[in-house]
Formats: C-alpha cells, sequence, structure tokens
C-alpha cells in the first residue's frame, strides 16, 4: 500500500494489488486478535472496483468484546492506538503508519450490531453492484481531491451528502429510523 500523508488527499486508479493487500491484512489481524474476532471485512474505497481512492487500507473488524481487543498486540505490530472514535464508544481505530506519517492502513473495530459495520459493508455491497452509482462516487472523489488536496476533513465532509443518499438507497426504513454518525 503506498499510503498517504497524514490530513491530505492523494487518489489512484483501482489497483487490484488492493485485495492482495487485504488479504496479507486479515492474516495479521486473525493472528493478533484470535477467536475474538466475527468478522473481518475490507471496506472503503480500495474495495469497490474501478474507482478511484485514497490507497489507504480500511478493514472493518468485528470483535466478540471490545474488553478483549488486543491493543498491545496491535502496538507492538506496528499500529498507533486511536482509541474511540465517537461519544458512544462503539467504534475503534488502530492506524498503521509508514515513514513519515503516511497512513497506509486504518483498522475499524465494532462490536457485534454495529449500524455503522452495516452501512459501510453494505456501502461497498451497493457501489460494486451499481457502477452508475459507482462512477458518480469516484468523480465526485475526483473533483474533490483537486478542490481539497491538502484538506482531507473538507474532502470526507463533502462527500457526507453522496455517502448519505446511498445509505438510504441500502435501507429507507432503517436509515429513516436511526442516526448515522
Amino acid at each position: 500500500m503506498q499510503g498517504v500523508e497524514r490530513y491530505k488527499v492523494r487518489l489512484l486508479p483501482h489497483s487490484d494489488e488492493w485485495k492482495e493487500e487485504f488479504e496479507e491484512a486479515r492474516k495479521q489481524l486473525k493472528e493478533i486478535f484470535g477467536d475474538n474476532i466475527d468478522d473481518i471485512q475490507h471496506v472503503g474505497s480500495t474495495s469497490i472496483s474501478g474507482i478511484y481512492a485514497k490507497p489507504i487500507l480500511d478493514i472493518a473488524v468485528v470483535l466478540k468484546s471490545f474488553e478483549n481487543m488486543n491493543v498491545d498486540g496491535m502496538k507492538i505490530a506496528g499500529y498507533d492506538y486511536c482509541g474511540a472514535q465517537n461519544e458512544e464508544k462503539d467504534r475503534y481505530l488502530f492506524v498503521l503508519r509508514g515513514e513519515g506519517q503516511i497512513s497506509l492502513r486504518h483498522i475499524h473495530c465494532y462490536e457485534p450490531n454495529n449500524l455503522d459495520f452495516y452501512y459501510v459493508t453494505h456501502f461497498r455491497d451497493y457501489l460494486n453492484s451499481h457502477e452508475d452509482y459507482a462512477k458518480e462516487y469516484s468523480d465526485l472523489k475526483i473533483s474533490l481531491a483537486e478542490q481539497y488536496p491538502e484538506d482531507r476533513f473538507a474532502y470526507t465532509d463533502k462527500k457526507e451528502g453522496f455517502i448519505r443518499m446511498i445509505y438510504q438507497k441500502i435501507d429507507p426504513e432503517k436509515y429513516n429510523r436511526n442516526v448515522i454518525k
């Protein structure tokens, strides 16, 4: 994985190597988390065929319990522990960085039945099965990357409307009953 400098935006055309990188990472995560794993999924733009993406591997891991999350094992493997990513403390993040603080992998950890995990995996599946929306998302990402090459927060914020639109298509009833954070 080539990675991206912290807080910057850089996109590359889709690469089949990203799937291979995911398989390597999956093996490593299974060794670290062991029988505490319920599921491991490749998510984010690198998991969507044919679209431009930041060359950072996003992986969603469902753990049976956060209490048994092997933080030390992840640190030994070179990951930075970034802690809880929201007030509910229902999603934790680890980041593998290369030289110069380049982000290579983002490991998002969830407990079972997490709504965010549901949406990130179904978002991937929806775009992989709807080429027209995948192209629209890729075009949006390219445009935003050109506008905000030094501001990953603005880039991410500006994608939110498209992402919410797809979430509504995935499961309108569930989406309307729940606020996605």
